[in-house]
């Protein structure tokens, strides 16, 4: 054995040996950060449709309960849809929805016979998901969530709006409503920060090239609506220790909730959840007792 060890020694020794491996070597570690440069790349150029899923789903048909709605943006169109079954002037409550990645919202609104008289539906697809046109970003989805707010202001004005967010969309969520005034805020396994959920999901990518950050424990100190949390049992996307983060941060008193039986996925589509997210958003309109 030492004598075999001994001739490798002298074999690795010789110049000719040490050049050829260093060639290896070098072309190895070229290959690798070709590889890197080529990740980044496609990260920085793509990362709006990579975080969105952004690709279009099939056909979701809809009844004559739902009305839609559009505004152009840079290289089409954004759709959404307004669930109102009792007609427009029989609303009072108005869930304006933003949804979780990769989902569209017409395959959501199935969940919506769990509302009761007097409640309505309100969601758009962010742009490049499902029927949307354009291009995703954290920017774009905000942009669109204020006009599709100020739309439904103009066309139900004695509507109260309620804002509900889930995942990647409690991001959104809370910068529309820390720059406009909601009747409730009610947040669906939520994030501190999307870039801490990315850095988790895309850990060689250099923080600097995610530009969609979502800081949502920055945004959510100009939130004054009454919030609930409502929180999955089991959750491997959005830990609940990324959660407990936001709310303790959170500038109010916030309710919290853990749905049984539930996970990231499935959430949305538990009576559960619809329960509550409808007591709470009666239980916000309902006035405060006046000082004596």
């Amino acid at each position: 054995m030492a004598r075999t060890i001994e001739r490798l020694r002298r074999a690795f020794a010789q110049p000719e040996v040490q050049s050829q491996a260093f060639r290896v070597a070098l072309s190895g570690s070229a290959a690798a950060i070709g590889g890197f440069a080529a990740y980044w790349t496609i990260l920085a150029m793509r990362q709006g449709h990579i975080l969105f899923n952004a690709r279009k789903l099939p056909v979701v048909q809809l009844s004559d309960a739902f009305s839609t709605y559009s505004h152009i943006v840079p290289g089409g169109m954004v759709r959404g849809y307004v669930y109102h079954p009792q007609g427009e002037d029989a609303l009072k409550d108005l869930f304006v929805y933003f949804a979780g990645r990769s989902e569209d919202v017409r395959a959501t609104a199935q969940a919506l016979h769990w509302l009761p008289e007097g409640f309505g539906f309100a969601a758009v697809n962010y742009r490049g998901v499902a029927d949307s046109q354009g291009h995703p970003s954290e920017i774009a989805s905000v942009q669109d969530a204020n006009s599709l707010a100020r739309h439904l202001r103009k066309a139900f004005p004695r509507a109260r709006l309620h804002v509900v967010g889930r995942s990647l969309g409690t991001g959104v969520a809370i910068q529309l409503v820390a720059r406009q005034e909601f009747a409730s805020l009610q947040l669906v396994t939520p994030y501190d920060s999307l870039l801490e959920v990315a850095k988790r999901r895309f850990p060689l990518a250099p923080s600097l090239l995610l530009r969609n950050r979502f800081n949502s424990l920055e945004h959510c100190k100009e939130v004054a609506a009454k919030t609930q949390v409502l929180l999955a049992e089991t959750d491997d996307v959005v830990l609940h220790e990324s959660s407990a983060r936001l709310i303790e941060a959170w500038p109010t008193p916030v309710s919290v909730a853990t749905i049984p039986g539930s996970d990231h996925y499935n959430i949305m589509g538990l009576e559960e959840t619809w329960l509550r997210l409808i007591d709470f958003a009666l239980v916000s309109v309902i006035a405060e007792p006046k000082a004596a």
